[in-house]
């Protein structure tokens, strides 16, 4: 029961944060006035995002099959888990550059 409610909590700051995620990728990536050519580390910075996002979507398909009951439950709780911990370390990254890049 636990594990179950773990995965709820998981789920629900997985979607929030696919949102927060998308948002962080078109304000830092599309905000450049006058336009110019992106630097190495800002086409890295991009990357990371976007397979943050793909992260935070298979967080969250993994996180419904945990609950549908799919396969071994098991084996999806601890895929779950792992995902979402890549994907907000991946995001913190991804604010990091913010913190960095920006005056």
């Amino acid at each position: 029961m636990e594990e179950e409610r773990n995965i709820k909590w998981v789920l629900i700051i997985s979607i929030i944060m696919l949102l927060s995620s998308a948002l962080v990728g078109a304000v830092s990536f599309y905000s450049y006035y006058p336009p110019r050519e992106p630097s190495g580390l800002e086409m890295v910075a991009f990357y990371i995002n976007r397979i943050d996002i793909l992260l935070f979507i298979v967080t969250i398909a993994t996180s419904t099959l945990y609950t549908t009951g799919f396969k071994n439950k098991d084996l999806m709780f601890k895929i779950s888990i792992y995902l979402f911990i890549i994907s907000m370390t991946l995001f913190l990254i991804s604010i990091l550059k913010w913190l960095f890049t920006y005056p």
